[in-house]
């Protein structure tokens, strides 16, 4: 097994460095005695923490490639062809990799792979995991596309036994991952700008977890039988290897049991809102189970587990309303987030922000029923990520079909600062999307 991470160029380059995995990639690259800088649009908590070890620049300008001249540049996914910096370095010969081909490519240098997948959760189990791995002392490497609050980071850099990653579906990157271990915790139309339609969605799962040594999926998952890996587990319905029984909400979260091929396996308790973070746990608890750590290490660390940041994560309080925060910005992300707030206040106000015109386009009849419970909706203005304006898929269009008895259009951060902070009826304030309207609350309040 090799000693070191093997990238055989000396200085690297990171277009899009802010980005949640592709500051972790730099960092790990960092370590590797290589020379590393990168640039982005805008400042943030994540490119301010880099620049502590990283040359970063800000805005795209092939000045940039010119002044650092790396002999590897690593681009995000989202970054168009026309990108200054992109087209310059491969018009001048340099060697340009997407971030998801670098991962890849990272991925090979380690024993043991486990690469988690999936429309929802995949960032707080692989948190988990991590969280499992190093309570178990493997020193795991982990690669996690969020803040995990234990870790005050959203990188571990242990040794080369052990990675444990997100595997991202969109564009398909996914499938530049070869692993030991390939977990699908669930499968819905999602980045369907990058899909034909959900078959292809379908058959790009199937590739990823048939690169796999083993595979670990939900039982009731069409997916199950399709996969030519005969190494397959599955979790969460009665018939699966491992599910949830006898579950109880206690006063900060959850205890339930595990059951495993039909026999009582151990009782677990988490902390954290949300019953879909029991099954967050439960592959979790699966995965650590199938490389044999103990119970008693399982048990601790999702005991002590306290969440990723954006993760249903309590950002304070105005006129002592509690304000929360969750990444979600799928439809069913949403209903489920709703519901667990639901089991704790009656009177929610709810601001959400679209992200991207293609998702609400794709998932309009979803968006227009997912918000069912909450006192009053405030839309804030769409989050576009890469894209450009679709009327259909845009915040007004969401805003004037759904049919809410309490709605508000916001499309300015003065004037939703100025609502956030004027809120006196309610018994909390969430705040839901992927995009700026986290930053612009929680600076704010």
């Amino acid at each position: 097994m090799k000693k070191n991470i093997n990238i055989k160029a000396k200085r690297v380059f990171f277009i899009g460095i802010g980005g949640i995995s592709m500051s972790a990639l730099a960092m790990l690259t960092k370590t590797q005695n290589v020379i590393v800088a990168g640039s982005d649009m805008n400042v943030s908590p994540l490119t301010k923490n880099l620049e502590k070890c990283i040359s970063i620049y800000y805005g795209h300008k092939k000045s940039n490639i010119i002044r650092f001249k790396p002999d590897l540049v690593v681009y995000t996914g989202a970054i168009p062809k026309d990108n200054p910096e992109l087209k310059f370095a491969l018009e001048n010969g340099i060697q340009c990799i997407e971030r998801s081909v670098y991962l890849g490519e990272i991925c090979n240098n380690y024993k043991h792979v486990i690469a988690i997948s999936g429309t929802h959760g995949k960032t707080t189990i692989t948190a988990m995991i991590g969280e499992i791995f190093l309570k178990a002392n493997l020193n795991p490497t982990i690669h996690v596309g969020g803040e995990v609050v234990n870790l005050k980071s959203n990188l571990y850099i242990g040794g080369l036994d052990y990675f444990i990653t997100e595997a991202c579906e969109y564009k398909k990157s996914f499938e530049h991952i070869k692993s030991e271990t390939a977990i699908v915790t669930n499968i819905e139309c999602d980045h369907m700008d990058c899909y034909k339609d959900y078959d292809d969605l379908l058959l790009s799962f199937n590739n990823f977890a048939n690169m796999s040594k083993q595979v670990l999926i939900k039982g009731d998952n069409g997916l199950v039988k399709q996969l030519d890996n005969k190494h397959i587990f599955t979790f969460g319905t009665a018939d699966s290897n491992y599910y949830v029984d006898n579950l109880e909400v206690i006063n900060d979260g959850y205890q339930f049991d595990v059951v495993k091929d039909d026999q009582f396996y151990s009782t677990f308790c988490i902390h954290l809102m949300g019953e879909y973070n029991v099954y967050n746990a439960l592959i979790a608890i699966a995965v650590a189970d199938m490389y044999g750590i103990s119970v008693a290490h399982i048990y601790s660390a999702l005991s002590n587990f306290k969440g990723v940041l954006r993760r249903n994560e309590m950002l304070g309080y105005v006129n002592k309303i509690p304000v929360y925060a969750d990444y979600c910005h799928h439809p069913t992300e949403i209903k489920n987030s709703i519901v667990s707030f639901l089991t704790h206040y009656k009177k929610i106000i709810c601001i959400f922000q679209p992200h991207t015109y293609t998702r609400t386009l794709t998932l309009f009849n979803d968006f227009l029923k997912c918000f069912d419970g909450v006192k009053q909706l405030v839309i804030y203005k769409t989050y576009p990520a890469r894209e450009e304006y679709i009327e259909r898929g845009s915040e007004t269009y969401l805003y004037n079909h759904i049919k809410h008895r309490n709605k508000r259009l916001i499309m300015s951060s003065q004037n939703l600062i100025k609502y956030v902070n004027n809120v006196t009826d309610g018994d909390v304030i969430i705040v839901l999307g992927a995009g700026d309207v986290y930053s612009i609350v929680k600076d704010n309040i």
